[in-house]
């Protein structure tokens, strides 16, 4: 239930927040954590306060967004610790990133047998859990979404 209870937390932050270009400071808010990648070539800079991480036993779901909706979102079943987690290798495999917009309503994402994707996990503390991540998203009948030198710093929430 708590699980549950952060994941409507991130999404309704991220639907508050989305309807402007407006950077942490613009918005009176402020966080700690940091998220960036290049989507396509074009940089990803979450949020500050949307940036945010949820580990419990065997599960980590970390993500951050922007302003704009867009949004980056990855989540580890039989999560160990720092390592390296894979993504999209085998049907089996129910990790997954995600990369979406909210407007219009769209979702890249490499998980089960589609798309490919790194994350690795280089820190977890009590309170943060840091790393990088890279993957290709797929989405049926759009262009493939290539996602490169992805980090974060989240804090735990």
């Amino acid at each position: 239930m708590k699980k549950l209870k952060n994941v409507f937390f991130f999404v309704c932050l991220s639907a508050l927040i989305s309807c402007s270009d407006a950077t942490d400071e613009d918005l009176g808010i402020s966080g700690e954590g940091s998220f960036t990648a290049k989507v396509d070539g074009v940089i990803f800079t979450s949020l500050k306060a949307t940036v945010g991480a949820s580990v419990s036993k065997e599960v980590a779901a970390i993500q951050g967004s922007k302003s704009d909706g867009e949004y980056i979102r990855i989540n580890i079943l039989n999560y160990t610790g720092v390592g390296t987690y894979t993504t999209g290798d085998a049907v089996t495999n129910v990790n997954s990133i995600q990369y979406g917009t909210v407007s219009p309503i769209s979702t890249w994402i490499s998980t089960f047998n589609q798309g490919t994707g790194t994350i690795k996990i280089t820190e977890d503390t009590s309170s943060t859990i840091s790393g990088t991540f890279s993957f290709t998203g797929v989405q049926d009948g759009f262009a493939n979404k290539i996602v490169t030198e992805g980090t974060f710093n989240a804090p735990k929430k």
